[in-house]
């Protein structure tokens, strides 16, 4: 089997299994407990924090462990927009579904108006248009650092200084690019992070919260977690997931390095039918590219009954039958968005993966 699908997961790591088993059998108690047992849990989850937030230069007690990336997008957003008076949400269009689903509720339910912002012709949001787009009633800026269908990526750190000269709270979606590209997070309003795209568990994901910007709990009456989420920590999952963060903080330039080499052997090799989009992004983990005539699904379940898994769009996404907001932003056809593949690559893959998958695309699509 080649796997070429890492964007919508990832192995996890022997190390982060090891640590899961681990703390699995050793350290089952509720951490909130107040025996020495509950004690010894709970410093596992203090201990992730600290290591976490030490890496990332944020403060620990901002720091939430969620389910993964939709839970810490929908929480956080709604906090950050609660924690204001406005009702305006700018929002870029290469968002994932699980924050646009957000937006519509919101917008039907509470009567926010969400505004999408423009991006340049690779797909940028560039921080003179953000800030032409802020208003006196904008409430909360949403912009994702790595799109997760194509891999182009965002100047987070200009566009927060935008946000922040006009007063306005950034938050980032950075579940596709936490460990796989260089990201300043520190000063941002908020973010979120999910362990199984970095070879964590899957179910764990983690959401930041600045201590120095308001927001506001979405439930009532919830002590763990600041107020902000109820219910039992996953502790062997947090644990797992500190031990995958670090291992791939660790390897981030060397992998990223991996990648570029491996997106150009992709980009050289393929027949000139099968085009390339967005060849530019920046992440070259994640490698779009279209087909000349045949759907990205029937491709993708074709070519994995041979071997060679891939996808079309973002797995959350790919059961629901409207357009791609990425692909159409990109000024798609909605015929052309339908021969849409994705192949996203990860540290394992090697050269020869790459020449064998590549020899099938083109055998089969070129």
């Amino acid at each position: 089997m080649i796997y070429f699908d890492h964007a919508a997961t990832t192995k996890m790591s022997a190390a982060a299994l090891a640590v899961y088993t681990e703390v699995a059998q050793n350290f089952y108690a509720n951490g909130e407990s107040l025996h020495q047992a509950g004690n010894e849990a709970g410093q596992l989850v203090r201990d992730a924090q600290q290591s976490i937030a030490r890496q990332l230069g944020i403060q620990a007690d901002g720091l939430i462990f969620t389910s993964g990336g939709t839970e810490s997008n929908q929480l956080g957003i709604a906090a950050l927009a609660h924690g204001s008076q406005k009702h305006e949400i700018l929002v870029s269009p290469l968002e994932h579904s699980s924050v646009y689903e957000l937006l519509d509720a919101m917008a039907r339910e509470e009567g926010y108006r969400i505004t999408t912002l423009p991006v340049d012709a690779q797909g940028h949001v560039t921080p003179a248009a953000l800030t032409a787009a802020i208003t006196a009633d904008t409430a909360l800026v949403v912009i994702q650092a790595v799109n997760a269908i194509t891999g182009i990526c965002q100047a987070v750190a200009d566009l927060n200084q935008a946000a922040q000269a006009q007063g306005v709270p950034l938050f980032v979606d950075a579940v596709q690019g936490l460990t796989k590209v260089d990201l300043d997070l520190t000063e941002l309003a908020g973010f979120s992070a999910s362990a199984h795209k970095f070879n964590g568990p899957k179910s764990c994901g983690f959401l930041y919260l600045s201590p120095q910007v308001i927001s506001k709990p979405r439930f009532r009456n919830v002590f763990q977690q600041n107020g902000y989420l109820p219910g039992t920590m996953d502790i062997p999952g947090i644990a797992s997931a500190e031990t995958a963060f670090t291992e791939n903080v660790e390897q981030q330039a060397k992998a990223f390095a991996h990648l570029q080499a491996l997106k150009q052997q992709v980009l050289t090799q393929l027949a000139p039918t099968i085009t390339p989009v967005a060849p530019w992004a920046e992440y070259p983990g994640i490698i779009g590219l279209l087909l000349p005539h045949t759907q990205g699904q029937e491709a993708a379940t074709a070519m994995g009954q041979r071997g060679l898994c891939f996808s079309t769009v973002s797995a959350c996404s790919i059961k629901d039958p409207r357009p791609d907001n990425t692909l159409m932003a990109l000024g798609l056809s909605t015929d052309a968005e339908g021969r849409y593949i994705r192949l996203s690559l990860g540290g394992e893959n090697t050269a020869a993966e790459v020449d064998q998958a590549v020899a099938l695309l083109n055998q089969n699509y070129g």
